[in-house]
């Protein structure tokens, strides 16, 4: 768990969180870098990975510069000695310790978040001035980073024109902060801010949280209703007798248009089963780096499976995306997983918990389970789907 002090986890989820920044001093007290320099380079080299490096030039005015991976290994020992970074998208997915440290978050749901980026900076490094459209907090790893902070100007026209990366034209600072090794800053969306390495060696994890706009909701709601053939219902004329002009629209007519929209808003049972599966879809990059499911030939007959799971814990593959929603009426548990619903009859709620609420699962916790058909099926064919695996096989 983060180490909330004071402002405490209750209030700075009140107060702060989507509202406004928070410095949190020695915010993981146990926390050992698992991921070196030369192993996050390392990940910059490898094709499913996102990664780009930003070069500022001290001229004036100052120029930015993006060069997008995957790159050569040579790259590096030409890049200059300071006013550089690297950053490397989802690793996460990839770093089994980096995925442990989500744990610390649990306090945010699981379905929220995006990934966790590492960034490597040298001295006087950065990505310019800029404002995000997504919750983020910015764990100092190694080194030492000056923020300035700004609410003002946070909008697209405050971007430098044609220029690939983000870059904010004004950027007005009201506040300015020194991160140490081992503190973490909070940013809310469209807070600006612009981080300056002050060390040679500057690493800093960005635990990211997904946003959704509003344009995004909606046409996934559509996809959703027609992957799924629903809202047939037909659009219904108004009364025309007051009509005069034959080519005017009249306001009886588009309220029957939002009418026949508020109807579907309203049925709860479609929005909650496309929001499940909404909230669990995987972005582009988590379905590359998804597990590949197991071929036939690997798969161990039932008895054999289950003996495993008494011997072995396991764990969620990290790029997959679970969630639950509960019925209010009835208590009935729908489960949803990387963008679909889970079919889930006979198979016990409480395993059903377990495995949604938690990413590494010990033996002892599944043991108790084990008796039902059912539940047996279900972790089987998660396993079999490599959605859940043996840690030590993972």
């Amino acid at each position: 768990m983060v180490n909330f002090k004071e402002p405490n986890l209750t209030t700075f989820l009140k107060e702060y969180w989507q509202k406004k920044p928070l410095v949190i001093r020695g915010a993981l007290p146990d926390f050992i870098n698992p991921v070196s320099p030369d192993e996050l380079a390392g990940l910059a080299l490898e094709e499913d990975m996102e990664s780009r490096i930003v070069f500022e030039t001290t001229n004036t005015p100052t120029q930015w510069h993006l060069k997008r991976g995957p790159f050569q290994e040579s790259l590096f020992s030409t890049l200059p000695d300071t006013h550089w970074t690297l950053l490397v998208q989802g690793v996460d997915r990839v770093i089994p310790e980096v995925y442990a440290l989500l744990t610390h978050f649990d306090f945010i749901p699981q379905w929220r978040l995006d990934d966790v980026m590492i960034s490597y900076a040298t001295q006087y490094g950065s990505v310019g001035p800029h404002y995000d459209n997504y919750d983020v907090f910015l764990y100092q790893a190694k080194g030492r980073r000056k923020w300035a902070l700004t609410s003002k100007n946070c909008t697209p026209e405050n971007y430098i024109p044609n220029l690939e990366l983000r870059i904010m034209k004004e950027f007005d600072t009201e506040q300015e902060i020194i991160l140490e090794e081992g503190d973490m800053l909070y940013l809310p969306p469209h807070i600006g801010h612009y981080g300056v390495s002050l060390s040679d060696q500057c690493m800093t994890y960005s635990f990211g949280y997904r946003s959704y706009q509003g344009q995004e909701v909606w046409d996934s709601l559509g996809d959703f209703l027609s992957e799924k053939n629903l809202f047939k219902s037909l659009y219904c004329d108004p009364d025309w007798s007051a009509q005069q002009g034959t080519s005017e629209i009249k306001k009886p007519a588009w309220q029957q248009a939002k009418q026949l929209l508020q109807h579907l808003i309203d049925d709860e049972l479609i929005m909650k089963s496309w929001f499940g599966c909404f909230a669990t879809r995987l972005d582009q990059q988590a379905e590359q780096q998804l597990a590949l499911p197991l071929d036939e030939e690997d798969w161990v007959d039932m008895p054999v499976f289950i003996n495993e799971l008494k011997e072995n814990d396991m764990v969620r593959d990290a790029s997959c995306r679970f969630a639950y929603l509960m019925e209010e009426h009835t208590a009935t548990l729908h489960l949803y997983i990387n963008g679909c619903e889970w079919e889930t009859e006979g198979v016990s709620e409480d395993l059903l918990l377990l495995i949604a609420n938690n990413r590494f699962i010990s033996s002892d916790e599944l043991k108790p389970f084990l008796c039902r058909e059912q539940n047996q099926m279900f972790l089987y064919d998660l396993w079999k789907l490599q959605w859940l695996q043996f840690l030590n096989d993972a």
